[in-house]
């Protein structure tokens, strides 16, 4: 049964209703959740011509596209200038801005929703009035709202209604905790975000601005300017009577009739005019879901409309306890009755293992690598990784030596086979010591990948350690997340790097203290890693969006910062290694050649196993240990993208090592032919690059 659309209450009685806007490419695009810095001040330039901003430079930001539009405004996709970074700027209607209690009330519950601070609750970073112009930066999401996935799927199954709702409940029961009720609950402003770690992550859009609006007119497509009070399709009974007094109950009835619709694939009731579904939500009873939906158990219909009773009293009387009721409906339940546990189950909200490793240990999972048959070595002849050791070997040692033969010559082929070899067994046998992330940093990233960090936990946490604690500030507090003003407090200046930020800051630190290098011949022969790791990430990001593979966009930043991480170890633990030659009384020297062939065919296994060890996602590993040689086959893969960023970045003149240009500039045209890389998307890529690279490594892991 086609979805029967709905629109909010108005305060223009003859108002008609607007024509439903023709469909916005951008929102069937898949737009990476990053985490936007400040808007800054609008041009007085605009005036009513807001409306047609796309193309437009605002402070930092260029305007790329329209993303929704309703009676309180616009809400657009902006770019910034400097690093890339997108997000989702609200601009409000002069309409209503010309009302102050609009206006002021639009900032207070902003206000209040930062003040929230649930990872289920989309993020508001900054807001401000900028002439006559109010405006609001938030998170900019990837995926698609619930209304799109209950129009696709049409009806749910429990698990994975189960699986939303619960996160629903968390994010609105933090919210009524702090005496705010969202008032306009509805599969439209209920976000589910795409990632391949945490399947259907929500993000609860819209909170509190049902507040603001209101109307009496007949039931029409589009939101009309005007004051809306709710959505008359989710409205709660004492809401559609106008009672001042509704509580939190109010959400939990409206979180049941979406609910109703995910698993029936249709609201409880429907009607052409306002009296009319007013009537039905005070004193109709909803038709039981099992009439409409056979596999939804007895148990769950009775949840769901136990949470749609008419008197408030009669509902659940807390977000908690219809979590807990819903948790429970949702098990298995006994074969008797199949159909209500025919769903699949959702992946647990944890970072998934895939691939051949994923039945092993977690030990073994963090100690496997990928083959290096494609990394090479000067002579160009692929080595093969070494058998692990038998089962009754012992631990391996930190003392494993070279056995040199004598007269080999000391920067010749068969030595760096040997280092090649003797590198990868290490890592093999876990005896590589690979830099561990601080307690602290590892703390946060492990709640933050649970999504289960609020930003004054976050700050509790890093403000025990005052270098992390200042870093954080220096961050917040920079061109990067430019601001009306500065950040005084640790937990405004992580609210303002928001969470995916703050992850990648954390990220972003432990590579540049890693990447150092403890041996002044590291240093010396790799001094611009980091400008080069940053140049690659930023590439990379960016390509990921050029190549329709803007869900990986975040991946493809992480391993281009850690792509080049595992030079520096593997040079430092040769040099140590030829240490304990000299020792052992071998006069064996590593000349050049040697030591930086011998690098280059093992430091991308190294950089994966980084990843592995840090935890970070699967595909950022993966796209490490792959991008060592083009994979003809694989496309715009992200070993592809990632090996064209680096190629692309010791061209434009962001070089770690020596710059070898002939061999970058092949790299170029082979990655360029491969990924389908225009002479217009090489211009973007390249204009003032190597400029806005050498300002932001100034700035980022400082």
């Amino acid at each position: 049964m086609a979805r029967k659309q709905v629109t909010k209450l108005r305060v223009v009685p003859e108002a008609r209703p607007n024509p439903a806007p023709a469909p916005i490419p951008v929102q069937s695009r898949s737009t990476e959740a990053i985490f936007a810095p400040a808007v800054v001040p609008i041009g007085a330039q605009f005036g009513a011509d807001f409306q047609n901003m796309i193309g437009q430079t605002v402070g930092s930001y260029t305007i790329l596209a329209a993303i929704g539009e309703g009676g309180m405004g616009t809400v657009y996709m902006a770019r910034h200038a400097l690093i890339g970074r997108r997000a989702a700027i609200k601009i409000l209607n002069p309409n209503i801005a010309s009302d102050e209690e609009v206006v002021s009330r639009f900032f207070t519950e902003a206000r209040s929703v930062n003040d929230i601070r649930h990872p289920n609750i989309v993020e508001v970073t900054d807001f401000g009035q900028f002439g006559n112009l109010h405006c609001i930066v938030m998170e900019l999401l990837e995926g698609e709202t619930l209304a799109a996935r209950i129009e696709r799927a049409k009806q749910m199954d429990e698990q994975s209604a189960v699986h939303i709702v619960r996160q629903v409940t968390s994010a609105l029961g933090a919210a009524h905790d702090r005496g705010l009720v969202h008032r306009d609950l509805q599969p439209e402003n209920i976000f589910l975000r795409n990632h391949p770690d945490y399947p259907d992550f929500v993000k609860v859009l819209d909170f509190g601005i049902a507040k603001l609006l209101g109307t009496d007119s007949p039931i029409g497509h589009h939101t009309k300017t005007g004051s809306v009070l709710g959505t008359p399709a989710y409205m709660s009974p004492e809401q559609c009577l106008g009672e001042a007094t509704l509580d939190l109950r109010s959400d939990i009835y409206s979180l049941g009739v979406v609910l109703y619709e995910m698993l029936t694939g249709r609201p409880p009731f429907a009607a052409d005019t306002l009296g009319r579904m007013i009537i039905c939500h005070v004193s109709e009873p909803p038709v039981p879901l099992v009439s409409l939906n056979r596999k939804v158990s007895s148990v769950m219909n009775h949840v769901v409309l136990r949470a749609l009773q008419k008197r408030p009293r009669d509902r659940f009387q807390s977000m908690k306890d219809f979590r807990e009721a819903l948790e429970n409906a949702g098990r298995p339940v006994s074969t008797s009755q199949p159909s209500s546990t025919s769903g699949a189950r959702h992946r647990s909200m944890t970072p998934a293992w895939t691939g051949p490793a994923a039945a092993a240990s977690p030990a073994a999972r963090e100690r496997a690598i990928s083959s290096p048959a494609g990394y090479q070595i000067a002579a160009g002849s692929p080595l093969p990784l070494p058998s692990p050791p038998p089962a009754h070997a012992g631990a391996p040692t930190g003392d494993t030596t070279v056995d040199v033969p004598s007269g080999a010559v000391n920067d010749g082929l068969d030595l760096a086979s040997r280092l090649v070899r003797l590198v990868l067994d290490r890592l093999m046998t876990n005896s590589f010591e690979l830099p561990a992330l601080p307690a602290v940093t590892m703390r946060c990233m492990e709640l933050l990948r649970q999504s289960s960090l609020g930003f004054g936990e976050a700050a509790r946490v890093i403000g025990d350690v005052p270098a992390l604690r200042s870093r954080i500030m220096r961050l917040a507090n920079s061109p990067v997340f430019p601001s009306l003003m500065p950040a005084t407090t640790l937990e405004i200046a992580i609210a303002r790097l928001g969470t995916e930020g703050l992850y990648n800051a954390l990220v972003e630190f432990a590579t540049r203290d890693m990447i150092e290098g403890r041996h002044q011949r590291v240093r010396d022969a790799f001094r611009r890693i980091w400008q080069h790791s940053l140049a690659t990430a930023l590439l990379a990001r960016e390509l990921c969006d050029m190549c329709g593979r803007e869900s990986e966009a975040k991946f493809g930043y992480l391993a281009g910062l850690l792509h080049d991480a595992g030079k520096p170890l593997v040079g430092s633990l040769l040099i140590e290694i030829e240490q304990q030659l000299i020792r052992a009384g071998k006069r064996t020297l590593l000349g050049d050649a040697a030591w930086l062939s011998t690098i280059d065919a093992t430091h991308r296994a190294v950089g994966g196993a980084v990843a592995k060890s840090w935890k970070l996602a699967h595909p950022v590993s993966e796209a490490i240990e792959r991008c060592g040689a083009y994979d003809a086959a694989g496309g715009r893969s992200l070993g592809n993208i990632l090996r064209f960023s680096s190629a692309l970045a010791r061209r434009l003149g962001l070089t770690v090592g020596p710059s070898l240009p002939a061999q970058a500039e092949q790299a170029c045209t082979e990655g360029r032919a491969l990924l389908l890389v225009d002479d217009a998307m090489l211009r973007h890529l390249s204009h003032g690059f190597k400029e806005r690279v050498v300002a932001l490594a100034a700035i980022r892991g400082q």
